[in-house]
């Protein structure tokens, strides 16, 4: 999946460009070091809130850490709010309702549900979804810009 090799290529560089072995890094963001290894062998994708820790810790575009973008030169990103504060925003800036979003995206009412009342936060698939449908950045979509 190209999602997991870019998110990989760009964490080693990350950790690299910081002189950090894996095992600060992992302490640095909160992380296990053995989660960390996992996604630099490109095992798995991380969680959603695994990729927001590594943005918020070192001031990176999620975007940018999933391969989505090229790497932003003089950017300063937000602390990332909470997902459904967040959410309820962007229902009300763009006039959306939960109900459009299922009707348009198949994304379940009741996972919708769950995030507006921040019971969850979206896995990464989704949240690509949700960007793709509210037409803007992921970075976007979590409030970091």
């Amino acid at each position: 999946m190209e999602i997991l090799s870019d998110f990989s290529d760009n964490l080693a560089e990350l950790i690299n460009e910081h002189k950090l072995s894996v095992e600060q890094f992992a302490e640095i963001v909160g992380i296990t070091y053995s989660e960390i290894y996992r996604y630099l062998r490109k095992e798995y994708i991380p969680k959603l809130s695994n990729v927001i820790k590594i943005a918020d810790a070192f001031g990176y575009s999620v975007d940018y850490l999933l391969g989505f973008i090229p790497f932003p030169e003089n950017v300063v990103y937000k602390i990332t709010p909470e997902f459904s504060v967040r959410f309820r925003q962007l229902l009300t800036e763009k006039n959306i309702t939960r109900y459009m979003i299922n009707k348009n995206t198949g994304i379940p009412i009741n996972r919708l549900d769950d995030w507006y009342n921040g019971k969850f936060t979206p896995s990464i698939d989704k949240a690509v979804k949700l960007a793709k449908y509210f037409n803007c950045s992921i970075d976007y979509l979590l409030g970091r810009e």
